[in-house]
């Protein structure tokens, strides 16, 4: 058994709650698609030590008639608690030799086999119990268990299916259904088969909310993928058992925040739904307990509001990447920021009309990137200060632009760009020449006031 414990990562003697938090953290990190044979390992080590101060819950079955084979039955049931699963193994095939009827055998068999790496025999006596009895929820069960763990994808997701349907839907077995349901890209029957799970109503445990929290973090993925849109009532309910039960949520949140995030891609124009999560945003805020988690929290609010403004369909893509400017650039050098901002404010000028339209659009539901933007949204709409304003920028944009690589404003707009070619400026940050426009004066041509003298006895001297 202590295998098992040192698979999870805890201490031989862990609570229930405390193995059931190994594993389902586990199993986020080592899926079934990333690593299928570790997923097997914390599968079969949480199996074996849930409930193990009770009964493992199982089929039963017809008493032996036989003592012997009685005797061989405790022999079994005491090597497999022991976790001596090859002489378990070995002793069952014995069994079955001797009792091929009695289906206990064939059961362990079917168990130890799996334990033991042999995978494809589990399969075929695991066929063979179903076969014997069609109707046993506990045979169907295993034979998907089976397949899952062969590989049989198609196969796994049938039995599941049957064994659902026989009666099997504890929330252990209905996790394990919608998993396989993702594998084989049945989406929306995984969402549904979730959505029985956080629509029960009864008072959650603390030992609840582990299983509790896996089945959001499943219906988030479900939902992206699949053709229905459950996510008015997953955001709705979890943030009723945040309000009810933020005490034993309090240490997942870096968890639910990390999905929040991820799913403001699916709500950029969905008013009510991006709301909400907000409002469960506020919740988290007030469950965090260390300065870390307010970070993370805030890190994922802002991925989250990242993800809804750049698939927000209203809004064009120069203020999409003023956006990334303002907010992905903000920790980095200032002046890739300053270079990045520039060259989408000029964009802007040159799209002055549907840049202010959606200028609204930011006010009422970006509030955050309009504050940072007012002043230059105030200054697109006096029409009268446009060229100084496009003026005083693209001094700026000629003098950094040769450093940058990427800008948009002289690809998109190549004849600004004809317009600047010649141009220098030394305002100090740079070593070029100033570019003449006009001849230069010399000392004897006549002086350009007009006075008829030359330029060396009238306004050079004014100059020095």
């Amino acid at each position: 058994m202590n295998g098992y414990y040192e698979i999870l990562g805890l201490q031989p003697g862990a609570s229930q709650l405390e193995i059931k938090k190994a594993y389902f953290k586990l199993v986020r990190q080592y899926s079934p698609e990333s690593d299928p044979e570790q997923f097997q390992k914390i599968r079969e080590a949480y199996e074996q030590l849930k409930n193990i101060q009770n009964a493992p819950e199982g089929p039963t079955f017809s008493a032996l008639e036989e003592p012997f084979a009685e005797k061989m039955l405790k022999q079994v049931e005491k090597l497999f608690r022991e976790g001596n699963f090859e002489l378990c193994r070995d002793t069952c095939q014995e069994a079955c030799r001797l009792f091929p009827e009695s289906l206990q055998f064939i059961y362990y068999l079917v168990l130890t086999q799996r334990k033991c790496g042999n995978t494809g025999k589990a399969v075929k006596n695991a066929e063979l119990l179903v076969k014997k009895e069609p109707g046993n929820k506990w045979f169907q069960k295993e034979l998907a268990v089976s397949y899952m763990e062969r590989g049989f994808t198609q196969k796994a997701y049938l039995a599941c299916e049957r064994a659902f349907e026989l009666g099997c839907q504890d929330v252990d077995f209905i996790l394990m259904y919608a998993t396989e349901c993702s594998s084989y890209g049945r989406y929306d029957k995984g969402a549904e088969l979730l959505l029985t799970i956080i629509r029960q109503e009864k008072r959650w445990s603390r030992e609840d909310i582990p299983e509790l929290v896996q089945a959001y973090l499943g219906l988030v993925k479900m939902n992206y993928f699949g053709t229905v849109n459950y996510f008015p009532e997953i955001l709705e309910r979890l943030h009723s058992l945040l309000e009810q039960y933020g005490t034993f949520m309090a240490e997942y949140l870096l968890e639910l925040s990390t999905m929040l995030s991820r799913v403001g891609s699916n709500l950029a124009e969905k008013r009510e739904e991006w709301l909400k999560a907000e409002q469960i945003f506020d919740l988290m805020e007030k469950l965090c307990r260390t300065d870390s988690e307010k970070d993370h929290l805030k890190d994922a609010r802002k991925e989250f509001n990242c993800q809804r403004f750049i698939n927000d369909k209203r809004i064009g893509k120069i203020l999409k990447r003023g956006y990334e400017a303002w907010n992905d650039l903000a920790d980095m050098d200032p002046m890739i920021q300053k270079f990045a901002m520039t060259d989408t404010q000029l964009c802007m000028i040159e799209e002055r009309l549907e840049i202010l339209e959606q200028a609204e659009i930011i006010r009422q539901d970006y509030p955050e990137f309009y504050e940072a933007m007012q002043d230059f949204f105030e200054k697109l709409k006096v029409e009268k200060n446009l060229v100084f304003l496009k003026e005083s920028l693209q001094k700026i944009y000629r003098r950094i632009e040769p450093g940058f690589n990427g800008g948009y404003y002289y690809k998109e707009y190549p004849e600004e760009k004809k317009k600047a070619e010649g141009i220098r400026i030394n305002d100090g940050h740079r070593d070029e020449p100033y570019v003449r426009e006009t001849k230069k004066i010399g000392r004897n041509d006549p002086c350009p006031c007009g006075s008829g003298k030359k330029y060396k006895h009238c306004c050079l001297n004014k100059i020095k």
